[in-house]
């Protein structure tokens, strides 16, 4: 199509949503009637926005439906997809902290009764 055209297809969402101003709706009314290409392209763009506006009326999805899923793509992947989790999501974060800060403890109280540790005071 030339550039007038697509000027006339920039405005047909306009159109459809009736948010054109009145001169260039009118002008646009009056190119789709003795525009084939365009008429056929706008009636293009109306049957789309009504199959998209059909949809909207769709049921939500089930409420156990993601677990359903999650369950049916774990039995067919036999555990490669949502495996076994990690130490991390198993245990709680503070309780990771808790051990870490354990294990600091014990490795600088070992370096400070050792003879040849270097935290000792006086050599």
């Amino acid at each position: 199509m030339s550039e007038p055209h697509e000027e006339y297809e920039a405005q047909f969402s306009d159109l459809h949503d009736g948010t054109l101003p009145e001169p260039a709706r009118a002008a646009l009314l009056a190119h789709l009637e003795t525009c084939a290409d365009c008429k056929a392209s706008y009636e293009e763009l109306e049957k789309t926005m009504a199959a998209l506006d059909s949809m909207k009326g769709k049921p939500p999805a089930p409420d156990q439906f993601t677990q359903q899923v999650t369950e049916t793509i774990h039995k067919r992947s036999a555990g490669r997809f949502f495996g076994k989790k990690t130490l991390g999501d198993r245990v709680p974060f503070g309780v990771l902290l808790v051990i870490a800060l354990a294990v600091l403890v014990a490795i600088a109280i070992t370096l400070w009764a050792s003879s040849t540790g270097s935290l000792k005071v006086g050599h």
